[in-house]
């Protein structure tokens, strides 16, 4: 991406910019879209939980992390259905793997988003790597919650830390870069510029919307650590508040893959979702 490329972004008069009120439409937007077709969204939504539930077994895990981008875009060609109108099929989740060149882009933004978060916690992490044993990580991924309670804790905050930056720059490359790719078929290269540009551009509208999720997450916060305090204390969970917590947590996935459709959609102006809509229609709806 050399500068004529950057040049070309910060000049791109198709990146509109909106005052920060915009994000409190977008939130809005994203309920309304939800409240259209809930069940449908919501088993799109298990669905794709379900799979991120297999990101730790091995070579298969890594599969699926690399089709993170490919699902999102499954998840966004669901919200451009819904909005007009269509109840979506389950298959379209994974949309992006009918498109040869498309999920090849979107395969080249996964190992961007796994570069970025091995440099993230190469450069955090050196200053404690002699905490991190093998057995200690291990007890990790298998979610052992007394491993994290015994463990040191700076240990703890600095991986803490690490987790939250290196999702934060992972979320931001892709966060427009997967639409632009799928929707716009651009480069994947320069759908990264453009979507940074086009956030950098809505701070402050982004910084409205952040505030309206993190309002929302708390409940959901709030449950999660009820379960994990009764969990640590030998405590028999309740089924159905574990339902409810999955439900919740799928819910508000949903709600920001609901806010970046439309906040892409505003930003970057209508264009190829009608043509992808008719496709799936076609190969779907019919």
């Amino acid at each position: 991406m050399s500068s004529s490329y950057y040049n070309r972004a910060m000049t791109n008069q198709s990146i509109k910019k909106f005052p920060a009120s915009r994000g409190l439409a977008w939130f809005t937007g994203s309920v309304n879209l939800l409240r259209a077709q809930p069940a449908r969204l919501l088993l799109i939504g298990l669905i794709l939980q379900f799979l991120m539930g297999f990101t730790q077994m091995g070579a298969l895990g890594f599969l699926l992390i690399l089709a993170i981008p490919a699902l999102t875009a499954g998840v966004m060609q669901s919200m451009s259905m819904v909005e007009r109108g269509f109840r979506p099929p389950l298959m379209t989740l994974f949309s992006a793997f009918t498109d040869p060149q498309k999920i090849i882009r979107l395969f080249i933004l996964s190992l961007v988003m796994f570069a970025i978060g091995t440099l993230v916690a190469g450069i955090m992490l050196s200053g404690i790597s002699d905490s991190l044993d093998a057995q200690f990580l291990a007890q990790l991924e298998q979610g052992d919650f007394e491993a994290i309670a015994l463990a040191n804790p700076e240990v703890i905050q600095r991986l803490a830390i690490t987790l939250a930056v290196g999702l934060m720059l992972s979320a931001s490359v892709v966060y427009f870069s997967v639409p632009l790719v799928w929707f716009r078929d651009k480069p994947a290269g320069t759908a990264i510029l453009e979507g940074l540009v086009g956030m950098l551009r809505n701070w402050l509208p982004f910084l409205v919307l952040g505030g309206l999720l993190a309002i929302v997450a708390m409940p959901v916060a709030i449950l999660t650590i009820t379960l994990l305090v009764n969990s640590m204390s030998g405590g028999i969970s309740s089924t159905f508040l574990t339902l409810v917590m999955l439900l919740m947590m799928v819910a508000y996935q949903l709600l920001i893959f609901g806010a970046q459709y439309l906040s892409f959609k505003e930003i970057f102006g209508s264009g190829g979702e009608e043509s992808e809509l008719k496709q799936d229609e076609s190969q779907f709806v019919a």
